[in-house]
């Protein structure tokens, strides 16, 4: 475990950071495969259209990541009761389902682009608007 006690306060809070998106990057590793395999059934076993079949897999992610991010990623953070938090979470995740989804479904329809893939790049997009505002404010310190 390396000590930061003696480091400049702006490195310990890059260092921080850093360390809390790594956390961010597994539990999102856990929601994309969430995401990935609904949307697979959805799609491939239950005869969904992909437009239609994306947006209930990725909020099935947002559970698991709600959960996932609330006792691991910003355990430390986050006063009050979780309700509040899951208030915060669900309209900043809901703009990164909306983005994951446009994403998607342009590449899928207008570029032939296999939804899968299209899913994989969608959801990369729209992680970084959701660790960014979710730091910020869901679990602001």
């Amino acid at each position: 475990m390396i000590s930061v006690e003696s480091w400049p306060q702006p490195a310990v809070r890059i260092w921080t950071l850093m360390q809390r998106f790594q956390k961010f990057l597994v539990v999102g590793a856990v929601g994309f495969a969430t995401n990935q395999g609904a949307l697979f059934l959805l799609h491939s076993s239950f005869g969904l259209a992909v437009p239609l079949a994306s947006p209930i897999a990725i909020f099935l992610s947002m559970i698991v990541t709600f959960y996932l991010n609330e006792v691991w990623t910003w355990h430390d953070r986050g006063t009050g009761r979780i309700i509040s938090r899951a208030q915060t979470y669900v309209p900043i995740n809901i703009g990164g389902l909306a983005i994951n989804w446009g994403i998607l479904t342009y590449l899928h329809e207008n570029t032939g682009m296999h939804y899968l893939l299209a899913n994989l790049i969608g959801a990369a997009v729209a992680a970084v608007w959701n660790f960014t505002l979710n730091n910020a404010i869901t679990w602001r310190s």
